[in-house]
């Protein structure tokens, strides 16, 4: 075995783990708590407690009870709610954005789906809300942890109105939440250096790897 042979079996491998573990960093990140990806203005940072998710669980047996296997309607089935504190929305503050964070465990292996809705409820009493997307993991191990985030669309007022944020679960399917975060933000989102390179971060790993292979060929 040559020195270059050696070097590239005991480095390459080293480089391109390294290089992974970089680019999935940001998967496993807590939500922030400063100006970046979800906006400007942290308005509310709440974990939901532990009544709240006994409430979700109890929802979900009574769920598969009467549903009888069957997937909770987003648009007319029941849920289960989670009221923030009121605010005042205003169009120098919007947009305003909702970020859902759920800790749950894979029953089975398989799909994990959780279902979840978020909006706000005016001072009149009408609530906006609207579907939750990706809140999702598809081929999970039984008994795999795993932190999935959504984010809402972003929600503009065209006047001041006095508006509470709402979050509510719909259903979930091979999941046991463990734990639930929500974030309300305002103000534009500032796109960092890592939100351009997680944009990118499949094609960068594809030139860094062709880089790499160059590399140690002419050694």
């Amino acid at each position: 075995m040559t020195p270059a042979s050696l070097l590239r079996g005991r480095w390459l491998p080293f480089v391109l783990a390294s290089l992974l573990a970089f680019i999935t960093l940001e998967a496993a990140a807590q939500l922030p708590t400063k100006p970046g990806k979800y906006g400007r203005t942290l308005i509310a940072d709440v974990v939901l407690p532990p009544s709240q998710l006994d409430k979700m669980a109890a929802f979900l047996d009574t769920l598969r009870a009467s549903n009888h296997g069957a997937q909770n309607s987003v648009a007319f089935g029941e849920t289960v709610d989670w009221n923030g504190d009121s605010l005042t929305g205003t169009p120098a503050a919007s947009p305003y954005t909702i970020v859902v964070q759920a800790d749950v465990m894979a029953s089975q292996a398989g799909n994990v789906v959780t279902t979840w809705k978020t909006g706000w409820r005016m001072d009149n009493g009408e609530s906006r809300q609207t579907l939750l997307t990706g809140l999702v993991e598809t081929d999970a191990k039984p008994g795999q942890r795993l932190t999935l985030t959504g984010v809402s669309s972003a929600s503009r007022f065209d006047r001041d109105k006095n508006v509470t944020p709402v979050v509510s679960f719909v259903d979930a399917r091979n999941a046991t939440v463990q734990r639930v975060q929500v974030q309300v933000w305002s103000g534009m989102p500032s796109a960092s250096f890592l939100d351009y390179f997680g944009a990118f971060r499949f094609l960068l790993l594809g030139v860094v790897m062709l880089v790499v292979v160059l590399v140690f060929r002419r050694l």
